[in-house]
């Protein structure tokens, strides 16, 4: 656009210039048309362009800084922040994606350029105003955590020597049981060992106590054998010597008669003497 102007400007008519300009007029009154179609063109393009600096404008005037005073406001604005420098990107990327439709392509680059850095300028104090209030606010609410920690310390300490108190306690009232546990196992052991000694002592007592008793039943049926044999013995010495008297006084008899009648006695048979039944 700018060249366009010099080459249509008007000539002095006592300049040399002149004579060549005019000599070389048909070829110069094309490329004046070409950038003047050129310039239009681009004018045209530029109108449809939305301002690069029109989201940073908008976000400055909506947050002033000193309204920046609030955690909520703090916030929103940090998330504007954002919404504007990704529109001033995007109107950005658009103008440079025009540039290079210009004949002045660098020229127009570098007004891009600037226009972009002028705007991210425009963002950048509500940007670190927000982040300097919420960073402080941090700082401040960790510091009132710390004297709230410090102002709950001593009661903390009181609580955690009672707590320990009572586990102390209540470790040593477990080892207490754990302990009485212990000998009331033991003497149940005992206990159970007695009395299986006791139920072997026993039982190895009625073993011997039959085991006597078997043997003087054996003593006894023995003794009552011996008994019962010398009594048959006896008996039988009985029964023979009545049967010897017997047949004494018989023959004794016998001897009487045969001499009172003259007639020779019968010998007299001596009875059987009966043998004595067997023990049991």
């Amino acid at each position: 656009m700018e060249f366009a102007s010099l080459i249509l400007a008007p000539l002095s008519q006592s300049s040399p210039l002149q004579v060549r300009v005019s000599r070389r007029r048909p070829v110069l009154s094309g490329v004046a048309a070409l950038l003047l179609t050129l310039s239009a063109g681009a004018q045209a393009a530029d109108a449809q362009l939305k301002p690069v600096a029109e989201p940073a404008a908008e976000l400055s005037a909506r947050y002033p800084l000193e309204t920046l005073n609030s955690v909520e406001t703090a916030n929103r604005a940090l998330a504007d922040v954002a919404d504007a420098k990704a529109e001033v990107e995007a109107r950005d990327l658009e103008q440079r994606r025009v540039c290079y439709e210009k004949f002045f392509v660098n020229h127009c680059l570098d007004a891009a350029k600037e226009q972009r850095r002028l705007a991210m300028k425009t963002i950048r104090p509500v940007d670190i105003t927000a982040n300097a209030f919420l960073r402080k606010e941090r700082a401040d609410e960790r510091d009132r955590a710390l004297e709230v920690h410090a102002a709950q310390q001593p009661a903390e300490a009181a609580q955690k020597a009672q707590d320990q108190n009572a586990k102390e306690l209540s470790n040593a009232d477990k080892v207490k049981q754990g302990a009485a546990k212990e000998k009331e196992v033991a003497a149940n052991t005992r206990k159970h060992l007695g009395e299986a000694d006791k139920r072997v002592a026993e039982h190895d007592a009625r073993e011997q106590k039959a085991r006597q008793d078997a043997a003087a039943k054996a003593s006894q049926r023995a003794a009552n054998a011996a008994a019962f044999e010398k009594k048959a013995q006896e008996s039988a010495e009985r029964q023979r010597q009545v049967a010897a008297n017997k047949a004494a006084k018989a023959k004794d008899l016998a001897s009487k008669k045969a001499a009172e009648t003259g007639v020779p006695a019968a010998p007299v048979t001596p009875p059987a003497t009966t043998t004595p039944a067997s023990a049991p």
